[in-house]
């Protein structure tokens, strides 16, 4: 039941639903022609939506997910025995596509698969599995594995986790492999963004994990033009995509996962 109510609760607080929940107020207001009010309603409604649009505000969001576990240079990587690699990246094939589908996140398999041939781990456990309304029939560590021997990562040295519904499950269901393999503290790849939560539920499982970020989303610019202060369809996206993690991050919390 947590896997639906996860994804059905945040609607009320995240930018869409906010617009839409103040709209409907300040339609209620209008049938009962209380137009003053409704019109505050209806301002509120478009203010909320200007603002979660805008480039400045999505980047000031995801920026301070971020800078908990910049990207590091190859350099910088320590060894290990093995890589864990968090889904999130890819859907699987389904008509009418005919290719593997990649993701925003999908830097995350290019940089367990860089880390692999810089000789940084020898193994790479892929957690990812479907929620239970998806469409897809093959879980997406299967898909992320394909992608894996595309860049030349043998099949032999890829274990598969396909079961795990969200972070939490991708620990718990990867434990057991850490364990059964030897890994000691694993290398742990998924975005920047969602880097500290994924670090607190293994340690909070007893896993010490090495961070290794990717996907960062925010890069540094010279100064900020007339145009970030405008709405933009992207920047809603991140801005929704930083409120969810932080969402994510206290209701991992409240259940003492984190």
């Amino acid at each position: 039941m947590y896997i639906y109510l996860s994804k059905i609760l945040p609607f009320f607080v995240l930018p869409i639903g906010l617009v839409m929940e103040l709209a409907f107020i300040a339609f209620i207001f209008l049938l009962f022609e209380k137009k003053k009010t409704s019109a505050v309603f209806l301002s509120l409604s478009m203010l909320v939506l200007w603002v979660a649009a805008t480039p400045i505000v999505a980047e000031t969001l995801m920026g301070r997910l971020e800078k908990d576990y910049p990207a590091m240079m190859m350099t910088e990587v320590p060894s290990a025995r093995c890589i864990v690699l968090l889904g999130g990246a890819v859907e699987p094939v389904m008509p009418p596509r005919v290719d593997i589908d990649m993701l925003e996140a999908v830097d995350r398999v290019r940089k367990a698969a860089q880390l692999y041939h810089a000789e940084r781990a020898g193994k790479i456990i892929v957690s990812g599995g479907n929620k239970p309304w998806s469409p897809f029939a093959e879980p997406e560590a299967a898909s992320m594995a394909t992608l894996l021997q595309e860049w030349d990562v043998p099949a032999s040295d890829i274990v598969l986790e396909g079961s795990s519904r969200n972070t939490r499950e991708n620990a718990v269901n990867s434990w057991d492999l850490i364990n059964k393999m030897g890994c000691g503290a694993p290398l742990l790849v998924t975005s920047a963004a969602h880097m500290k939560r994924s670090l607190a539920v293994f340690e909070n499982l007893g896993i010490t994990a090495l961070p290794v970020s990717a996907d960062v989303r925010v890069v540094n610019r010279p100064a900020y033009t007339p145009f970030d202060f405008l709405p933009d369809a992207k920047a809603l996206k991140m801005t929704n995509d930083a409120i969810q993690e932080w969402i994510g991050q206290w209701f991992y919390k409240m259940q003492g996962w984190s």
